[in-house]
């Protein structure tokens, strides 16, 4: 089926960018249409609730037109890390960098216009990579004993067994400021938490996690991020959650300088492991 126009407006004036792709919208629509025997004519407000979580649960890099998001010109990858060895040997008399020279940034936004995203990535860069990659060691093990939330069971043996090791529940991560690797959809780009959105939480907010971006400031390539201008629209993603606990460990084992190192789960043995 075409996609009513009524349904389309409601996208481009909700979602504008980036541009949702048309031909996924369709097909979003036919499945609302059979799965659910709904249609925009008849039911559109209930039709468009499907339509919003069908585009909140998806991968954007599926459901929204390549290039018409953010413009990846004012979120640049971050530098190589320089050779100070040849950066030394290169430095010659009358090449000292004035201070404030190539300093100066224009000052950039993501716009006006709402852009959606979703999380990639996330972590805490307040607390020590070798503290969160303790805490997410404790949380494996923990789970590991039959110790996770809501995995009580009725003769009261969970219980017993906290007391008995002393362990207590699942520990949460350190709550510091989280940084993100937003996407959205087409470009990749760096995001922290310049004040404190509640509502995320490291160990918590699933990958994929949507959230629309307005005026957001960018700082060498960097959103900063604050509740005045990102609205939360949650949901997951499950081709990006699948890999949440592969993507956090290999960030913090990159900040430790140390890129070649697993966590193993409880089940394959204790501690790190060198690939």
């Amino acid at each position: 089926m075409s996609v009513s126009e009524r349904v389309s407006q409601w996208i481009a004036q909700t979602y504008p960018k980036p541009t949702i792709d048309p031909e996924w919208l369709s097909e979003c629509c036919d499945w609302i249409s059979s799965e659910h025997n709904l249609s925009p004519s008849t039911h559109f407000h209930r039709f468009i609730e499907h339509v919003e979580a069908q585009l909140l649960q998806s991968n954007l890099g599926d459901s929204t037109a390549p290039g018409t998001g953010i413009d990846p010109r004012i979120v640049p990858p971050p530098p190589a890390v320089p050779n100070l060895t040849r950066a030394r040997v290169g430095r010659g008399r009358g090449q000292r960098q004035h201070p404030g020279q190539g300093s100066r940034r224009q000052k950039q936004t993501t716009g006006p216009t709402p852009l959606l995203v979703e999380i990639r990535s996330i972590t805490d860069i307040a607390n020590s990579a070798f503290s969160l990659l303790n805490t997410h060691q404790t949380r494996l093990d923990r789970a590991d004993l039959g110790l996770a939330q809501g995995d009580a069971n009725p003769n009261g043996e969970q219980q017993q067994q906290i007391d008995e090791e002393d362990e207590g529940p699942i520990p949460r991560f350190p709550r510091g400021m989280l940084r993100f690797e937003l996407s959205d959809g087409c470009t990749t780009f760096r995001a922290i938490e310049f004040r404190s959105l509640p509502e995320l939480e490291l160990g918590v907010t699933p990958l994929g996690y949507k959230m629309l971006l307005k005026s957001t400031p960018i700082r060498n390539g960097i959103a900063f991020l604050e509740p005045s201008n990102v609205t939360l629209k949650g949901f997951s993603t499950e081709d990006h959650d699948v890999h949440s606990e592969q993507v956090f460990v290999r960030s913090l084992t990159r900040r430790l300088g140390f890129p070649g190192i697993q966590i193993l789960h409880p089940e394959q043995g204790q501690g790190l492991k060198s690939r």
